[in-house]
């Protein structure tokens, strides 16, 4: 128990590393290459952002997380698995080679054919390797993955900020991507013992297949209707508002999305491995949901009351109308890492399917804001998307309390302390900070600083449990490696 307890706490940790490590650097090089390149270039890569998420979907097919959630793997289910997604990343890519043509004519920009046919290579590349990924993830062996990542962040961002300089405008977004992609594949490749053989076995496609086609659909929906917003927004106004609604969206998805994800891989095999163990499980479910929510809570808060500050510091003020769409989107913060981790609490129990209707439900809620709010404006879209998961939270945990016998009480009375806290704070940066005569960069340094300080002291003034394991949490990871 305890071994497995230390493990999960060293790769959420070293998870949390590939997101505050990797995507800080990341971070770093958006802000210098944003402050060369025009809002219109972001525009242009958002318009086909949908079309390369899409394929890369399809190119998994849900096998990778299959994979990861069989308790045992054999050789046969890894080269299926590889092949398969390989197989599946040239078919997408001569379906977007061959639709280039169309997109551009849609969008009424030639230079997309181009920039369509080059940048779907990406998901070709990344077919080569998502079963080493899959292998690591399993074993939850995330210090590789994090330095991996570091290495291809910083050669992507060296190559894309050298060519934004050059003047090479949305090419620069487009090979900033690639450069990532091969320095990812050939880090695994070169790091991995692991090489598919010549195996293709039906019986093993069928058994992975069984449960990722779920996960497929499921991210089907996801990119529909969460990429969805650049068609309309790319079609319907000009390619600047595109690309404050494009960067705005990379920014959510560097702090909010990536975060989760990276947290959220740590946290379904560890939960996979005691599945059977249903007081552990549960137990272990309860802590991990308050303390994700408070983390997560306090991290929000702070990127919404400092984005104001952080672009005319970083960005310029040529950004600033991108700032209400950034603070609307970091508002999902409080709900999107909760709704992730409940959907994979169901599938590390081996219940795609109800992930799965957790998702449709989000979706169909998607679909409903779309439709009754696009006549008004990007900030009523993003409104509706937040609204939506919101919605989708609640009644994740009215799942889960059915199918697993949790307490609710013992999460909701948490999240409604956390409510008081970031009010308290909230108010204060409004009332307190806001009005100080101080230089931008004072303004974010005193909110990036004061407020966490004030919400971990009320958290502890409050005893709040979600305190004390993350206090607990730490130990344990420091405890996981041997004194020397």
């Amino acid at each position: 128990m305890n071994g497995l307890k230390a493990k999960t706490a060293r790769g959420v940790l070293w998870s949390f590393m590939d997101s505050f490590g990797v995507y800080l650097v990341k971070f770093g090089f958006s802000i210098f290459i944003a402050r060369t390149l025009s809002p219109e270039d972001y525009g242009l890569m958002g318009m086909i952002v949908i079309f390369i998420s899409m394929g890369q979907i399809f190119m998994q097919s849900g096998l990778s997380m299959a994979l990861i959630q069989k308790k045992e793997s054999s050789e046969a289910d890894l080269s299926t698995a590889f092949w398969f997604n390989v197989l599946a990343a040239l078919a997408v890519y001569l379906f977007l080679f061959l639709s280039a043509g169309s997109i551009a004519s849609f969008y009424q920009k030639p230079v997309l054919v181009n920039i369509t046919r080059i940048a779907a290579t990406g998901i070709v590349l990344n077919s080569l390797c998502s079963v080493q990924v899959a292998i690591l993830i399993k074993r939850m062996d995330f210090k590789r993955l994090t330095w991996i990542n570091l290495v291809g962040a910083l050669v992507s961002g060296i190559t894309g900020l050298i060519l934004a300089l050059r003047g090479y405008a949305v090419w620069a977004l487009v090979f900033q991507t690639l450069a990532g992609n091969v320095i990812y594949l050939a880090g695994l490749w070169i790091t991995s013992n692991w090489r598919p053989g010549l195996i293709f076995n039906v019986n093993s496609f069928r058994s992975l297949f069984g449960f990722g086609y779920k996960i497929l659909l499921q991210g089907i929906t996801d990119v529909l209707f969460t990429k969805i917003y650049f068609p309309l927004i790319g079609k319907s106004f000009p390619a600047a508002q595109l690309g404050f609604y494009t960067n705005a969206s990379r920014f959510y998805d560097i702090f909010i999305r990536q975060t989760s994800i990276s947290v959220n891989r740590a946290v379904f095999p560890a939960f996979s491995a005691i599945q059977d163990e249903k007081e552990r499980f549960n137990n272990n479910y309860v802590k991990s949901f308050n303390l994700i929510a408070m983390i997560m809570s306090c991290g929000s808060l702070i990127l919404i009351i400092a984005s104001r500050p952080f672009v005319l510091v970083a960005l310029t003020d040529k950004w600033l109308p991108a700032v209400p769409l950034m603070q609307l989107f970091f508002i999902e913060g409080f709900f999107f890492p909760l709704l992730h981790f409940n959907m994979n609490i169901m599938n590390s129990r081996g219940k795609s399917g109800l992930s799965l209707k957790m998702d449709l439900f989000k979706k169909g809620f998607i679909l409903i804001s779309i439709i009754l709010l696009f006549r008004y404006g990007i900030e009523a879209l993003i409104i509706g998307q937040v609204a939506a998961t919101g919605i989708a939270v609640v009644i994740s945990l009215a799942t889960v309390g059915k199918e697993l016998g949790v307490r609710l009480r013992d999460v909701t009375l948490p999240s409604a302390w956390l409510v008081l806290i970031l009010a308290v704070c909230l108010l204060f940066s409004i009332f307190v900070i806001d009005p100080l005569s101080i230089p931008h960069w004072a303004e974010l340094l005193l909110k990036c600083t004061v407020i966490p300080c004030i919400f971990f002291a009320m958290g502890w003034l409050f005893r709040l449990g979600a305190v004390r394991e993350l206090k607990t949490f730490i130990s344990d990871y420091r405890q996981s490696y041997p004194r020397r």
